[in-house]
């Protein structure tokens, strides 16, 4: 039996976080939750980011919970700051769970060139209100926040189930 994992995917918006998370539910499998998907089947906005916190608190007690019960995560989550990378990691360290960090990054202009690609709601917003105005204020994981995950995965690294 495969031990109970969170996976914490996260990384600014066109960093490619939903296609790695989608790589590690083919390959190990467990629950995928992503903040970005239950924003938008909610029909509220990327950019309500009240709403969002209120729900990525919901989330994250529910991961949680699911990995309490013997279930795998993959959280989706920008996870902008140390602070908020160190809160999933505590609920995967308090549910038993050994705990992984994937960060995803790209340069600036290849991001908002993503975002604007893929369209959708508040993709121009996203652009240009949240990447090219706030992206700075994204806090790229230290070595001494990487080396309290189990496992790391950078933006040039290849995702493989079987790394130790």
């Amino acid at each position: 039996m495969q031990e109970r994992r969170l996976f914490l995917v996260c990384g600014l918006p066109g960093a490619g976080k939903t296609t790695r998370s989608r790589q590690i539910v083919d390959s190990v499998g467990g629950l995928y939750l992503s903040a970005d998907e239950w924003v938008l089947g909610l029909g509220m906005s990327l950019l309500d980011f009240e709403f969002r916190v209120k729900l990525q608190d919901c989330l994250l007690r529910h991961a949680g919970e699911l990995l309490r019960s013997g279930v795998s995560v993959i959280l989706e989550f920008g996870s902008w700051t140390r602070s908020e990378r160190e809160a999933v990691r505590q609920v995967g360290v308090r549910a038993g769970a050994l705990v992984d960090l994937h960060f995803l990054n790209a340069p600036l202009d290849e991001l908002v060139r993503r975002v604007r690609a893929r369209g959708g709601p508040g993709a121009e917003e996203l652009a240009s209100k949240v990447l090219l105005q706030e992206s700075g204020r994204f806090e790229h994981p230290s070595p001494e926040e990487l080396a309290l995950f189990h496992r790391y995965f950078g933006p040039n690294d290849e995702w493989c189930a079987e790394v130790p």
